[in-house]
C-alpha cells in the first residue's frame, strides 16, 4: 500500500531506542548517519498518526459502520465482515514502527535537548495513536511498547489502563507545551490554526468520550478547538504518493474496491431513510460526498476535484465539528443547558459550508430525541473518519445502523497475524470480530 511520501532521511528506530551493543562503531559507515534532528523524526511521527487515521483503518471502519461498501475483489469480503488476523498487520505496524515508536524517540532526543515544546508534541503524536488503537482493538501493549531489550514480548495493558494513559501523556503534553501558541513542526505534513494545547484538549475529550466519562469529556472539549480553522488537517497535493489516502486507493491503487452503493450514509442524505431533523441542505452535501456510476446502478465516494475526497483535499485529524459535536453530547448526559446551543452551531457552520439549510434543533436541552440528533449528525459529518465507528460501538448502535450482514456490527479489529506469531503475551483466547471490547 501506498503511503506519504516521507520528506527526510530516517533510520531505524528500534535501533535508536535500543542500549549501546558490544558491537557499537565496528562497521561503522561514516557517510550513513544514524539519527536525525528530533524537528524532523517528528513528521515520520505526525506521519503515522495520518496514517492511521485517514488509511486502510478508516475504510475498514467505514464499511463496518456503513459509510460506504466494499464491492470487488477483498473488499467484498470486508462488506461480508469476513476478515483474517494478517488485514490488520499493516495498521499495526504503521502505529507501534511509524508512529508511536518516532514519537517516542522524538520525544527522548528533545529530552536531551531540552525542547520541551517538542516534547509536547510528541506526547500528543503518541497519546492519539495509542487511543485509537486501544480503541480500535481493546487491551495492547502500552507500557512495555517499543522497549524491545527489556521486552521483546510486551505485555498487553486493560483497555482502562491505556486510556487513563493516554490522558496522563495528554497533561504531560499539556504542561509542556505550556502557553506556547502556534504549531509549529507541522510542516507539509499537517496544517492548523489552533495552538497545540487546544489540540492537546481537544484529543482528551475524544478519549474521555471513548470511556465514556462525559462530565470529563465536556470540560475538554470546551478548552479545545472552537473554530473550522483551528481543525487539525493532513496535507496533499498531486506529486505521487502525497495524495489523499482515499484517492490514492481508489484511483491509483484498487480502483472499483470501494464504493457506497447502498450504504446507509447514502441513504440517510438521499432521503431513502429519513433523518431525525429533515435537512434540506443534505441534497447539497451528497453531492460532496458521493458520485453515482455512469450505468445508474449505485455511488462511489467522491474522488472528483470538487470531491470529499479530492487529490488534494485534506482529511480531518481532529476537528471543529468532531469537538463542538462532543461538547453536545457530553452536555447532553450530564444536564448541562449547552447541548442545544453547541449542537446549532454546528448545524450553521454547516448550512455556511454546504450553501443549504440545516435548520436548528426542536429537542429540548437534555432530551433523548437531541442525542439522537447529535449522533446522528456525527456519523453523517465525520464521513471517511475512525470516530463515528467508535460512536456506534460505545453507544450500541443507539442509531439503529444496519450491518451489513447479520445483526450485529463488527465491535473490534482483530488482532494482527504479525502479533499472534511473534508475542506470546496476546490475549488467550483471541477475540473475534464481534466481541466488544472492554469499554463496551
Amino acid at each position: 500500500m501506498k503511503k506519504i511520501t516521507y520528506l527526510f532521511s530516517f533510520i531505524v528506530l528500534a535501533l535508536a531506542l535500543a542500549c549501546e551493543s558490544y558491537t557499537e562503531d565496528l562497521n561503522t559507515d561514516p557517510n550513513q548517519f544514524s539519527s536525525a534532528p528530533p524537528e524532523l523524526i517528528i513528521g515520520q511521527a505526525q506521519l503515522g498518526w495520518a496514517q492511521l487515521a485517514t488509511s486502510n483503518s478508516a475504510r475498514y471502519a467505514g464499511i463496518f459502520m456503513n459509510h460506504f461498501t466494499g464491492e470487488d475483489r477483498q473488499y467484498i469480503a470486508v462488506n461480508q465482515y469476513s476478515t483474517t488476523a494478517g488485514d490488520y498487520d499493516d495498521t499495526w505496524d504503521d502505529s507501534y514502527v511509524d508512529g508511536i515508536a518516532a514519537a517516542q524517540l522524538t520525544k527522548q532526543l528533545a529530552e536531551e535537548s531540552g525542547a520541551t515544546l517538542l516534547v509536547g508534541i510528541a506526547q500528543i503524536c503518541e497519546a492519539a495513536i495509542f487511543g485509537e488503537m486501544t480503541a480500535l482493538f481493546g487491551d495492547i501493549p502500552f507500557t512495555e511498547a517499543n522497549d524491545v531489550e527489556n521486552f521483546p514480548e510486551p505485555a498487553y495493558d486493560a483497555q482502562s489502563t491505556v486510556l487513563a494513559g493516554v490522558q496522563t501523556l495528554l497533561d504531560n503534553a499539556i504542561s509542556n507545551i505550556g502557553s506556547t501558541t502556534g504549531t509549529p513542526y507541522t510542516g507539509n505534513r499537517m496544517s492548523s490554526s489552533a495552538s497545540w494545547i487546544e489540540i492537546a484538549w481537544s484529543l482528551k475529550a475524544r478519549y474521555y468520550l471513548i470511556a465514556k466519562d462525559y462530565p470529563n469529556a465536556l470540560t475538554s472539549a470546551r478548552n479545545g478547538i472552537d473554530t473550522p480553522e483551528k481543525s487539525l488537517v493532513t496535507l496533499h497535493t498531486t506529486s505521487t504518493n502525497t495524495e489523499n489516502l482515499y484517492y490514492q486507493f481508489m484511483v491509483d491503487e484498487r480502483d472499483g474496491y470501494l464504493g457506497a452503493t447502498d450504504s446507509h450514509l447514502v441513504n440517510l442524505l438521499s432521503g431513502v431513510t429519513a433523518r431525525l431533523i429533515a435537512t434540506p441542505g443534505d441534497a447539497e452535501r451528497f453531492d460532496f460526498y458521493f458520485t453515482p456510476y455512469s450505468d445508474g446502478t449505485g455511488h462511489a465516494p467522491n474522488v472528483s476535484s470538487t470531491g470529499v475526497f479530492a487529490e488534494t483535499a485534506s482529511m480531518n485529524i481532529i476537528s471543529y465539528e468532531e469537538v463542538k459535536l462532543i461538547e453536545a453530547e457530553a452536555a447532553n448526559r450530564t444536564g448541562d443547558a449547552g447541548d442545544v446551543a453547541a449542537f446549532n452551531e454546528i448545524r450553521g457552520y454547516l448550512a455556511t459550508q454546504y450553501g443549504g439549510s440545516f435548520p436548528d434543533t426542536a429537542s429540548a436541552s437534555g432530551s433523548a430525541d437531541l442525542l439522537m440528533e447529535i449522533l446522528e449528525e456525527k456519523y453523517i459529518t465525520l464521513i471517511g473518519e475512525l470516530q463515528p465507528y467508535h460512536d456506534v460501538r460505545r453507544t450500541a448502535n443507539m442509531l439503529n445502523v444496519p450491518p451489513k450482514t447479520g445483526a450485529t456490527i463488527p465491535q473490534r479489529f482483530i488482532y494482527p497475524q504479525v502479533e499472534i506469531d511473534a508475542n506470546s503475551n496476546v490475549p488467550s483466547p483471541l477475540p473475534g470480530l464481534f466481541d466488544p471490547t472492554p469499554i463496551n
